[in-house]
């Protein structure tokens, strides 16, 4: 799996290792290849990468901010290990799911309601974003549109 994580060039071997402990793992005391486990401290795992996703930024930030607290509150508490059960469930429904497929199971077809399901979400969704672009008066226009069409679906629902 490929998350855009980049190591710097010349980064021991541990360096990887050390920053998903640091960042995931608030249970482990002391950090492969020697590294600290304060952010600012120069030997800081942070110094092993080149790049971080900002997708991922949050979710270091995030899981950092509740090992600071769970450390304070003196109550042990690991992001890989909550999360260890899900990836396992995850990765056995994977596997189970390729052995259908090769078996010549029918599990992985993509249904055309699915497909129009998907569409109608994302035209509702693009719709959305552009009336809110709209000006003002216009929104005003639309919405009434929009409001007297709901009031003629549901009197038809009604009378049947």
């Amino acid at each position: 799996l490929e998350l855009g994580v980049e190591i710097a060039d010349g980064a021991p071997a541990e360096g990887p290792a050390a920053v998903a402990m640091w960042l995931f793992d608030g249970s482990v005391e002391t950090l492969p290849g020697g590294y600290d486990k304060g952010e600012l401290s120069p030997n800081s795992p942070v110094k092993a990468l080149k790049s971080f996703p900002q997708d991922l930024v949050l979710v270091g930030r995030s899981s950092i901010l509740i090992k600071g607290l769970s450390n304070r509150l003196q109550i042990p508490w690991s992001l890989s290990k909550e999360w260890a059960p899900i990836a396992r469930r995850t990765l056995e429904g994977n596997t189970k799911q390729s052995a259908v497929v090769a078996k010549g199971g029918k599990e992985n077809k993509i249904r055309i309601r699915d497909v129009m399901k998907l569409l109608k979400t994302w035209g509702r969704g693009k719709a959305s974003r552009a009336i809110g672009r709209l000006p003002s008066p216009m929104r005003t226009k639309v919405a009434a549109v929009a409001l007297r069409l709901q009031k003629r679906r549901e009197a038809r629902e009604a009378r049947k």
